[in-house]
Protein backbone atom coordinates (compact mmCIF):
# COMPACT_ATOMS: atom_id res chain seq x y z
CA UNK A 1 0.00 0.00 0.00
CA UNK A 2 0.88 3.78 -0.53
CA UNK A 3 0.81 6.06 2.14
CA UNK A 4 -1.32 9.19 1.24
CA UNK A 5 -1.61 12.70 3.27
CA UNK A 6 -5.38 14.11 2.68
CA UNK A 7 -4.97 18.15 3.72
CA UNK A 8 -7.73 20.38 4.24
CA UNK A 9 -7.57 23.85 3.78
CA UNK A 10 -10.51 26.52 5.08
CA UNK A 11 -11.83 29.32 7.32
CA UNK A 12 -10.21 27.88 10.22
CA UNK A 13 -11.12 31.40 12.37
CA UNK A 14 -14.93 30.72 11.39
CA UNK A 15 -15.00 27.49 12.06
CA UNK A 16 -14.03 27.89 15.27
CA UNK A 17 -16.86 30.60 15.62
CA UNK A 18 -19.16 28.16 14.28
CA UNK A 19 -22.13 27.49 16.01
CA UNK A 20 -21.65 23.63 17.96
CA UNK A 21 -24.64 22.11 15.32
CA UNK A 22 -23.06 22.91 12.43
CA UNK A 23 -19.68 21.64 13.76
CA UNK A 24 -21.75 18.22 14.68
CA UNK A 25 -23.39 18.15 10.97
CA UNK A 26 -19.58 18.56 9.13
CA UNK A 27 -17.86 16.13 12.01
CA UNK A 28 -21.18 13.83 10.86
CA UNK A 29 -19.37 14.18 7.41
CA UNK A 30 -15.89 13.23 8.51
CA UNK A 31 -17.25 10.34 9.93
CA UNK A 32 -18.84 9.11 7.35
CA UNK A 33 -15.83 9.53 5.10
CA UNK A 34 -13.85 7.38 7.11
CA UNK A 35 -16.57 4.97 6.98
CA UNK A 36 -16.39 4.76 3.42
CA UNK A 37 -12.67 4.63 3.05
CA UNK A 38 -12.94 1.32 5.36
CA UNK A 39 -15.43 0.27 2.89
CA UNK A 40 -13.75 0.79 0.42
CA UNK A 41 -10.36 -0.73 1.74
CA UNK A 42 -8.50 1.67 2.51
CA UNK A 43 -6.81 2.43 5.99
CA UNK A 44 -6.67 5.54 7.56
CA UNK A 45 -3.30 5.87 9.88
CA UNK A 46 -3.38 8.42 11.25
CA UNK A 47 -4.45 12.43 11.13
CA UNK A 48 -5.55 15.86 13.05
CA UNK A 49 -7.71 18.53 13.32
CA UNK A 50 -5.70 21.49 14.05
CA UNK A 51 -6.15 24.42 16.13
CA UNK A 52 -7.22 28.26 14.84
CA UNK A 53 -4.67 29.49 12.27
CA UNK A 54 -3.93 32.27 14.13
CA UNK A 55 -1.89 30.35 16.48
CA UNK A 56 0.08 29.16 13.56
CA UNK A 57 4.00 29.81 14.29
CA UNK A 58 5.83 30.88 10.56
CA UNK A 59 8.99 31.74 8.96
CA UNK A 60 9.70 33.17 5.84
CA UNK A 61 12.16 31.34 3.64
CA UNK A 62 16.25 32.29 4.99
CA UNK A 63 14.68 34.15 8.00
CA UNK A 64 15.47 33.64 11.60
CA UNK A 65 12.32 35.68 12.82
CA UNK A 66 8.96 34.17 14.10
CA UNK A 67 5.61 35.66 13.36
CA UNK A 68 2.41 35.30 14.59
CA UNK A 69 0.08 33.62 12.53
CA UNK A 70 -0.25 31.86 8.90
CA UNK A 71 1.26 33.21 5.76
CA UNK A 72 -0.76 36.53 5.24
CA UNK A 73 -0.95 35.83 1.58
CA UNK A 74 -3.47 32.89 1.54
CA UNK A 75 -7.00 33.18 2.23
CA UNK A 76 -7.38 29.25 3.23
CA UNK A 77 -5.43 27.63 5.69
CA UNK A 78 -4.63 24.38 7.08
CA UNK A 79 -7.52 23.10 9.16
CA UNK A 80 -6.47 19.31 9.44
CA UNK A 81 -5.46 16.13 8.16
CA UNK A 82 -5.72 12.18 7.46
CA UNK A 83 -2.92 9.80 6.74
CA UNK A 84 -4.21 7.23 4.34
CA UNK A 85 -2.98 4.28 2.93
CA UNK A 86 -4.34 2.61 -0.09
CA UNK A 87 -3.66 0.90 -3.19
CA UNK A 88 -6.67 2.97 -5.10
CA UNK A 89 -5.36 6.90 -5.75
CA UNK A 90 -8.37 7.29 -7.70
CA UNK A 91 -10.80 5.46 -5.55
CA UNK A 92 -9.36 7.34 -2.32
CA UNK A 93 -9.61 10.85 -4.63
CA UNK A 94 -13.37 9.98 -5.23
CA UNK A 95 -14.01 9.50 -1.44
CA UNK A 96 -12.65 12.63 -0.78
CA UNK A 97 -15.49 14.58 -2.78
CA UNK A 98 -17.71 13.91 0.60
CA UNK A 99 -15.19 16.28 2.46
CA UNK A 100 -15.10 18.84 -0.60
CA UNK A 101 -18.75 18.96 -0.39
CA UNK A 102 -18.42 20.49 3.22
CA UNK A 103 -17.04 23.71 0.97
CA UNK A 104 -13.07 22.99 2.13
CA UNK A 105 -10.76 22.26 -0.13
CA UNK A 106 -8.79 18.68 -0.45
CA UNK A 107 -5.46 18.48 -1.76
CA UNK A 108 -3.75 14.88 -1.31
CA UNK A 109 -0.29 14.10 -1.18
CA UNK A 110 1.59 10.83 -1.46
CA UNK A 111 4.31 10.22 1.26
CA UNK A 112 7.84 9.99 0.66
CA UNK A 113 9.08 6.72 2.65
CA UNK A 114 11.91 4.82 3.10
CA UNK A 115 14.94 4.63 0.20
CA UNK A 116 13.02 7.40 -1.72
CA UNK A 117 13.84 9.90 0.76
CA UNK A 118 17.13 8.69 1.13
CA UNK A 119 17.52 7.77 4.55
Amino acid sequence: MTDYIVLLFGDTEAWWDTPDEEKKATYDVHGEFTAELGRRGHVVTGGAELPRASEARSLAPGSTTVTDGPWTETTEQLGGYYEVSTDDLDDLMDVCTILSATGDAVQVHRKITGEESGS
